[in-house]
C-alpha cells in the first residue's frame, strides 16, 4: 500500500499520508517516500502550492514503535563505532526526509487533525502555514521514549517558537498540548472547528494558487533558510550515535509499553 497519495486538483497538489490503521505512524517505507515525492512536485510546473494531510482521524503518531526495533538492529560482529556510524547514516536520512516541505519549491499549507507526535512535529514544522482541527494534540514525544528529539523538531521550533519557556516546558516534558496551546506556541497559525479543516486550507490554497508563482517561488527561497540548520541538525545526529545507545531508552519503552514507572540510575 503506498504511504503517500498525491492527488493533483488544478494547480493544488494534494498529499495524503496513508497509513490510517496505524495512526499514519512513520515507517521507513514513508520517509523514502517523503524524499521521492519531492522531485514529483517539483518536477510539475502548474503546481503553484501543495496540501499535506493525514488520512483518518490522526494526523501523524510519530515513529512506528511496531517497527523500530527493526531499524536499529545491527549485524553482531560490529563494534560499538561501527553501529554509530550506522545510526548517523539513519538519522541523516530521516532528516533528509523531514526536509522534504522546505524542498518543495511552492508554498506547503498543513492541516493537522488528531495526534500530531513526535515525529510529526518535526514533519509539519518544515512546512510554510499550519493550520490544525480544534480536536488536534500534540506532543514533543522523544523524551518519553529516553531520547531527544533529532530529526528537526529541537531545531526548527526552537527558532519558530513564541514563548522559548513553553516549548522548553514541552520538550522537557513530553506532555501532551492541545490546539490552543499549539496556537499559542506559534506551532499553528489557526484553530478552526473539526469538521471545517479541510474547506479551511484549501480555501487558502486556492488564494495562495492564484498569486504569482514567480512571486510566491521567490518568497519561499528568501524565507526558507535552511544553511544554519543543516549544521544544527548534523550537531544532532552526531550527538545522537552516541547517545542512543543509553539503557534509558530500554527503560522509557518498557514502562510505556507496561503502564509502569521507569526508574532511571544518575549520570
Amino acid at each position: 500500500m503506498q504511504t503517500l497519495v498525491g492527488t493533483k486538483k488544478g494547480q493544488i497538489y494534494h498529499l495524503e499520508i496513508n497509513r490510517p490503521k496505524q495512526l499514519n505512524a512513520m515507517s521507513s517505507q514513508l520517509f523514502q517516500d517523503f524524499k521521492t515525492v519531492v522531485d514529483i512536485i517539483n518536477q510539475t510546473d502548474d503546481v503553484r502550492v501543495v496540501v499535506l494531510t493525514g488520512r483518518g482521524k490522526h494526523f501523524c503518531a510519530g515513529l512506528d514503535l511496531k517497527e523500530a526495533p527493526q531499524m536499529f538492529q545491527f549485524p553482531d560482529e560490529l563494534d560499538q563505532a561501527r553501529r554509530s556510524i550506522r545510526i548517523y547514516d539513519l538519522i541523516k536520512d530521516w532528516q533528509f526526509a523531514m526536509t522534504s516541505l522546505s524542498r518543495i519549491r511552492v508554498p506547503v499549507i498543513v492541516g493537522i487533525q488528531g495526534y500530531c507526535l513526535g515525529g510529526g512535529i518535526d514533519l509539519i514544522t518544515s512546512a510554510d502555514i499550519r493550520y490544525c482541527s480544534e480536536d488536534a494534540n500534540f506532543s514533543i514525544k522523544e523524551i518519553d521514549i529516553g531520547m531527544a528529539a533529532d530529526i528537526g523538531t529541537l531545531q526548527r521550533l526552537g527558532v519558530q517558537n513564541a514563548n522559548t519557556s513553553l516549548f522548553r516546558e514541552l520538550a522537557y516534558t513530553g506532555r501532551i498540548f492541545n490546539a490552543q496551546e499549539a496556537l499559542s506556541l506559534g506551532l499553528v497559525s489557526k484553530v478552526v472547528k473539526n469538521d471545517q479543516l479541510n474547506d479551511e486550507i484549501f480555501k487558502l490554497a486556492e488564494i495562495i494558487a492564484s498569486k504569482s508563482p514567480v512571486g510566491c517561488y521567490t518568497i519561499k527561497s528568501i524565507v526558507t533558510r535552511e544553511q544554519n540548520l543543516d549544521s544544527q541538525l548534523d550537531v544532532m545526529a552526531r550527538t545522537n550515535m552516541a547517545m542512543l545507545f543509553t539503557n534509558d531508552m530500554a527503560t522509557a519503552i518498557t514502562a510505556s509499553m507496561t503502564k509502569g514507572k521507569a526508574e532511571f540510575p544518575k549520570l
